[in-house]
Parts: C-alpha cells; sequence; structure tokens
C-alpha cells in the first residue's frame, strides 16, 4: 500500500492539476493498525483516513505534490459523504410528517414550561361535604312509615309481585313439644319420626339411648321416644324429658330447651351435667355451640312406615316417591281376582289405585302439568285412566284398556311438539306404561303384594311376598259389583297370623260370614285357625328366634326378626311323661345337680325337655312377659305353643310367666327379671 501511495503522487498528470485548483486532497498521516485511535470508535472509518478540504485562496506554504494520470485517489473503507436533500426537493408525504413531528415536540416543551390548569370541585358544599356533627341537626327528619303503608303504597304502584304467604307451621316436635324448626344453637330443624310424628335434631341426639353412625343416621331415636313418655323434665314437669344428667345418682332429666335455660354444661363426648354438678376448675372439652352443619336424619324402618300411611284413613296421608305421589292402593275384589283379568305375570292392578306425577305439557312448550292416573273397573277387566290438569286450559282424559297405549296418548303429541321445535327428542317407545303409573316402585309393589286375596292370582310371579306389617282385611261387596257400592269399606276383622311370601293356596271348608260355593274366593277363610298356624310352625321356627346369652339369667331366646302380635313363635318340645315319672326324675336332676326344664300340660301329663328338649326350654321368666304359652290341640295331641302378646322388635328377648305355685318362705325362688312390675319371687 505504501509503495502505491508514492506512485501516484510522483505521477500526477496535467489534468490531475487543472482539477486541483477546484478541490484538493490533503494527505492524512498515515496510522498502523496497532497505534491507539485519538478518536472514538464511531469517528474513525478505517485504519487508512481521507479527509478532503475546500481550496484555500493562498497557495499553500508546503511543496506542491506532483500530479499523477491517474484516477482519483481511492481508500479500501472510503464512503462518500451524503448530501441531505432540501426541503424544496422532499415530497409532500414525507414535509407532511415532518412537519406532525415538529409540532408534536414543540406542544411537550410548552407544556413542560407552563403552569398546570387547575381543577375546581364542581360540587362541592352542593352535593358532596365533609361529615360534621352539625350537619345531622340540619337533615330533614322522614316520617316512619309503617309496613301496611308500605304495602299500601306498592300495591298502588303495581310495579312488584308478592308471593303468596307460607302455611303455618304446626309440627310439633315429640320431645319438647315446641312448634316449628327451632333455633340453630337449640333444639334444631325438624326431622321426621313417623307418620305425623316430628323430633327437633338436637332433641334427639342429646337423647341418651340415641348415637350417630357415619353416613349421619340416628339410631334409637324411637326407643328414646318410648322412655321420654314416662319421664318428666326436671324444670318444666312435663313428659318427654330424654336428657339426662351422666353424674352418679343423680335423676335429674330435662328436655333440651330446657336444659339450656337450666345452665347444663354440654361436653364434645355427647354428656351432660346439670347445674348442681357443673365442675368448679376450668373445661378442656366443654362444647360451645350445638350447631349441626352436617347431614342428619333419624334412622326408621320404611316399611312400616309405609304400613302406618296405609291403615290410615283414605285422603289423610300421601306417600311421596321421587316424582310419584301415591294417592291411594286400591284393592282386588274376590270377583275381581276370579277373573285373572287385573294381573299379569309381572304386575298387579287394582281397583281404585290413584297416583299422579308431573310431565311435559302437550299444549305448551317449556311448561309442564299434573297427570293424575288411576285404574277403574270396565266390566270386569281394568280400565286405565290418565288425568291431565293444566292451568288456564280444561281437563284432558285419555283411557286406554291397556297403561302403555294410555301414555302414548300423552307421549305423541308431546314428541310432536318437540320435534318442531328441535329439541332433544322423546323415546316413548323405551318407556313402559306400568312405570309411569308407578306400578313398578319397590315400595307400591310391596304394599300390592300385600293386599288381601292376593295369594288367588294365578300366573303372577311375587318379587317380595307378603308383609305382615302391610296385611289388610279383605273388602267384600255385598252386590257382587264394586261400581253399585259408594265406599268399599265392609271388612273382616281377623287377628293377625304369620305370613309369609309362599303363603297356602288352599280353601279351608269353613267360612267366616259369607256362604255360597265353596270354591268361590269369597269362601276364604281369612282367620287362619291355630292348627293352620302350626304347620306353619313347624319349618319357619328356626327363622323366628336366635339363642343368646341373657341379661336375666344364663341363656335365654332372642327374636331374629320383627314379630307381630298373636304370632307363634316356637314349640315346647320334649319327653311327655306322666305326673309321677316327672317327680321321680326331678329328685334325680337335683342330685346330678342339672338345669330342669319341665313344663305341665294339665294335672296328669308332663313336657320334660331336660334332656331332649327344643330351645324353648330357655326362654325365661319375666313378670312383664311379652309372650304367653298356650295349650293348641291338634291331631288328637296337645302341643304348648310360645305366642306373643304383642309386638317384639328385632333382638328383643322372649319371655313368659311361669306361674309356679306359691310356696313357703323356705322354698321361695327369686325373680331377677327386672321388671317394673316385679313381685320378687317367682314361686
Amino acid at each position: 500500500m505504501n509503495c502505491y501511495m508514492q506512485f501516484s503522487i510522483t505521477h500526477q498528470s496535467a489534468h490531475a492539476q487543472a482539477m486541483e485548483t477546484k478541490e484538493s486532497g490533503n494527505i492524512v498521516e498515515h496510522k498502523s493498525v496497532e497505534s491507539t485511535p485519538t478518536t472514538s470508535p464511531r469517528n474513525v472509518m478505517s485504519a487508512l483516513s481521507i479527509t478532503t478540504t475546500p481550496p484555500s485562496g493562498s497557495s499553500s506554504a508546503n511543496h506542491t505534490l506532483p500530479s499523477t494520470p491517474t484516477t482519483p485517489l481511492l481508500t479500501p473503507n472510503f464512503v462518500a459523504p451524503k448530501e441531505s436533500p432540501s426541503p424544496n426537493t422532499l415530497s409532500p408525504q414525507i414535509k407532511f410528517k415532518q412537519e406532525e413531528k415538529m409540532s408534536r415536540k414543540l406542544k411537550r416543551m410548552s407544556s413542560m414550561t407552563s403552569d398546570p390548569p387547575k381543577v375546581f370541585k364542581k360540587w362541592k358544599d352542593i352535593r358532596w361535604k365533609y361529615w360534621d356533627i352539625e350537619i345531622s341537626e340540619s337533615l330533614v327528619k322522614v316520617k316512619k312509615h309503617s309496613k301496611s303503608e308500605i304495602n299500601e303504597l306498592w300495591a298502588k304502584l303495581e310495579l312488584y309481585y308478592k308471593p303468596n304467604p307460607m302455611p303455618e307451621d304446626t309440627r310439633v316436635c315429640s320431645f319438647c313439644t315446641l312448634v316449628g324448626d327451632g333455633k340453630p344453637n337449640g333444639p334444631g330443624r325438624l326431622l321426621n319420626l313417623d307418620v305425623d310424628k316430628w323430633a327437633h335434631l338436637n332433641c334427639s341426639l342429646w337423647s341418651s339411648e340415641v348415637y350417630e353412625t357415619l353416613n349421619g343416621a340416628l339410631m334409637s331415636v324411637d326407643i328414646a321416644y318410648k322412655r321420654g313418655l314416662t319421664v318428666e323434665c326436671h324444670r318444666c314437669k312435663k313428659v318427654g324429658a330424654t336428657l339426662s344428667c351422666f353424674k352418679v345418682r343423680c335423676a335429674n332429666s330435662f328436655h333440651l330447651p330446657c336444659a339450656q335455660d337450666a345452665g347444663c354444661m354440654f361436653f364434645q363426648d355427647k354428656t351432660i351435667l346439670c347445674s348442681n354438678h357443673l365442675p368448679k376448675g376450668p373445661v378442656e372439652n366443654e362444647l360451645s355451640s350445638l350447631v349441626v352443619n352436617r347431614r342428619v336424619y333419624i334412622n326408621r324402618d320404611e316399611d312400616r312406615q309405609i304400613a302406618s300411611m296405609i291403615h290410615q284413613e283414605e285422603g289423610n296421608h300421601i306417600l311421596r316417591i321421587g316424582s310419584l305421589t301415591l294417592h291411594c292402593i286400591g284393592q282386588l275384589l274376590p270377583h275381581q281376582i276370579q277373573t285373572n283379568n287385573f294381573n299379569t305375570r309381572e304386575y298387579i292392578y287394582p281397583v281404585g289405585f290413584r297416583t299422579s306425577r308431573f310431565y311435559w305439557s302437550t299444549r305448551e312448550l317449556y311448561k309442564r302439568c299434573r297427570y293424575t292416573c288411576f285404574i277403574q273397573d270396565n266390566d270386569g277387566k281394568p280400565e286405565f285412566a290418565i288425568k291431565a290438569t293444566e292451568t288456564g286450559y280444561k281437563d284432558l282424559v285419555f283411557k286406554d284398556s291397556n297403561p302403555k297405549d294410555a301414555w302414548m296418548q300423552v307421549f305423541t303429541p308431546i314428541e310432536k311438539i318437540k320435534r318442531e321445535n328441535d329439541l332433544v327428542k322423546l323415546y316413548p317407545s323405551f318407556v313402559t306404561g306400568e312405570e309411569m303409573f308407578g306400578l313398578t316402585e319397590t315400595n307400591i309393589v310391596k304394599v300390592l303384594e300385600s293386599l288381601p286375596g292376593t295369594d288367588l292370582l294365578k300366573d303372577y310371579s311375587f318379587k317380595f311376598g307378603r308383609s305382615p306389617l302391610i296385611e289388610m282385611p279383605l273388602a267384600i261387596n255385598p252386590t257382587g259389583a264394586a261400581r253399585t257400592e259408594p265406599k268399599l269399606r265392609t271388612h273382616f276383622r281377623r287377628p293377625h297370623a304369620l305370613q309369609t311370601s309362599s303363603s297356602s293356596r288352599s280353601l279351608p271348608s269353613t267360612v267366616t260370614g259369607v256362604t255360597g260355593d265353596i270354591n268361590s274366593p269369597y269362601m276364604k277363610q281369612f282367620v287362619h285357625s291355630k292348627s293352620q298356624q302350626y304347620r306353619r310352625l313347624k319349618t319357619e321356627w328356626k327363622i323366628n328366634v336366635n339363642l343368646g346369652r341373657s341379661r336375666i339369667q344364663g341363656l335365654g331366646l332372642f327374636a331374629a326378626k320383627d314379630l307381630e302380635k298373636h304370632t307363634m313363635v316356637i314349640e315346647y318340645i320334649g319327653d311327655l311323661i306322666r305326673n309321677e315319672v316327672a317327680n321321680r326324675r326331678e329328685k334325680t336332676y337335683e342330685e346330678q345337680n342339672r338345669g330342669i326344664y319341665m313344663f305341665r300340660i294339665d294335672d296328669d301329663n308332663v313336657i320334660d325337655a331336660t334332656m331332649s328338649g327344643g330351645p324353648a326350654r330357655y326362654i325365661n321368666h319375666s313378670c312383664a312377659p311379652n309372650c304367653v304359652a298356650e295349650v293348641v290341640p291338634f291331631e288328637k295331641d296337645s302341643k304348648i305353643i310360645i305366642i306373643t302378646n304383642r309386638r317384639l322388635s328385632k333382638g328383643e328377648e322372649l319371655t313368659y310367666d311361669y306361674k309356679f305355685d306359691f310356696e313357703d318362705e323356705s322354698h321361695k325362688i327369686p325373680c331377677s327379671c327386672g321388671a317394673g312390675c316385679c313381685r320378687k319371687w317367682m314361686n
């Protein structure tokens, strides 16, 4: 590069010298790459820089460089400077943008130098004021209107909707006798105990016998209710007090509201102390609030509650099962049973059966109406009718001989409306008429299978069997036609007998209250004789009782299921011996230190169950027995049968009165039955 520079300087042409008069270039000191720059990197173009200066008027003092005939001097990194265009040569669009940019800049500069505009509060002292006690004195006092005046004003304006007032709550707690729901920190809400029976949540929960399961069920509430009928409250002196003080030998009992008013202390382990036995020091487990926010309900036997509702007078109660409401169960008359037209293999169609449900309207979209389903007798055949009740329209009645066809008259217009408005389709082919009538509901089927006379139905397959709880007497029409009777309430009353799902279909030769052909359903003997019950007892006694440890003495016999009144439970079996043989065996058993189990039938015969007896020999004595021992004649023999004299719950111990002859003081046998009327001695 240095050689090239020397050659260019020494060989300049004349043309180059002529050009030098216009513009001359000064040689700038050559800087090597290793030298340190004296200017900033931004101004350094390259390691070899050339600057151009305008020609001066006077000749340079330096010697004149010879010109060369070559092209102007070029360097590798030389960039010719760009001349800025004049404002007159700019396009209108660019010129407008520059002017706009300049105006914005001037505006910002003026805002920074000038003072900010003052903000004035327009509504000061007019709408908004600073609070002062003097302001309250200047306020206008408005007259307070009564509730009736406000309601009257709203009624004149006609701008509001007033719902119908809620009906008065007349439900009464079976424990504390308060009406309606109580406070959450007090008695609590009302829970259903039985038909027309209610109990407050905390009144039930804090009873001594009641305990709560993991799913929120309150057990043994009925036992606490029965005990409360005889216990008085220490504060109000009324019965129903089931909250007892847990202090030993303290007999104070309270209702829950009375316990709170008396200052009783509640603990987290569900114990209570009355005000007379409160601890003096601080207590850790004290419960400060009785509020129950979890799901809690009273456990009850649904079958028994349904039976209680069925036995009530018609129209007093209804049974709600989901969206279905049962109003009347109906009945089957003997001549209807004989025709075999009122049942199929799967369903029973009792006359007078009536249910209701809400379903889609056949006349308006997005609306529901009430459909009442009932079964009638039409010349010896069932007729299924549906009555549609809708506000603003006349009632519609659909009838047919089949429940499916009757409901298809409802499904068809509903399906048409949905299809025209492109809504969710209805599939009536997958819905049975019996399902819409409610004849498939489990609880309703149990009641239908327990109707009198259903054991005579042909070709019907029982699903649950007859229930002794829902057993009802048969209704008899004197005229023989259900249509001619205003109200079917003529009944045969009968004592309760042991019933099972496999009841006998044989018709006995004796009749109670009705005469006629012996093969007619009217001739059915609904009062089972004791001999008939005994035949059943021989095969079913094992499912009636259990053997277990007795609280009275030794072993005892307990009910394996709920037993109704007048039910034959078990037979007392053993060796039938004469009185003389019984006296001799008794002495032998005493010498062998054996327990003696003998039952006297009469003055001459005794049944010895000591060595070869059944479980009935373990039934203990009680001065307040729940069973009786009765001698029943059967095929020229006499059988000793244990029969209940009241209803027994599952797990309750069976007892009867031994009725020993009275003895002197030296031969007295103490009684440990624990009954309230205990005689202390068995003989």
